[in-house]
């Protein structure tokens, strides 16, 4: 151990809290940044996982069902046209909330001339009428909206 100047030991302490530094002062303004970028980032990836969930949501549909989707097209912000095959059978279903809707029966005819020539699907063809059936007309007529 080292003596002072006055001849007496140096005492050291060991259970002596170390020196702290001094704090950094930040202004509320850069905490409020911080906070603000944050929240920014979370709500980011909280719409990139509902554009995934959205995106994503026909994968995964176990195929051999007795009913399946065959397509889904959106007519209106809440508002569907339903394709559903059922056995031999198609049915166009018009889907909103609170109301399900059956519009027309398709015949099984209607795809299979487009499936055997190698065509174009119905959807890719014309989005509002398939085997001269104009299905928008049929919607608008079930849903009260006839101009």
């Amino acid at each position: 151990m080292a003596a002072s100047a006055a001849g007496a030991p140096a005492t050291a302490l060991p259970f002596a809290a170390p020196a702290t530094a001094d704090p950094v002062a930040t202004s509320g303004l850069a905490g409020a940044g911080e906070v603000t970028i944050a929240l920014v980032i979370v709500l980011l990836v909280i719409f990139a996982c509902a554009w995934c969930v959205k995106r994503l949501r026909g994968i995964g549909r176990p195929q051999g069902r007795v009913l399946a989707v065959v397509d889904d097209l959106a007519v209106g912000q809440k508002e569907r046209v339903v394709l559903l095959a059922c056995g031999g059978e198609r049915l166009l279903v018009g889907v909103a909330p609170g109301a399900v809707r059956l519009l027309h029966v398709v015949p099984p005819s209607a795809f299979a001339s487009l499936a055997g020539a190698g065509q174009e699907t119905p959807a890719a063809r014309t989005p509002a009428t398939v085997a001269g059936i104009d299905f928008r007309a049929i919607l608008r007529r079930n849903l009260g909206l006839s101009r």
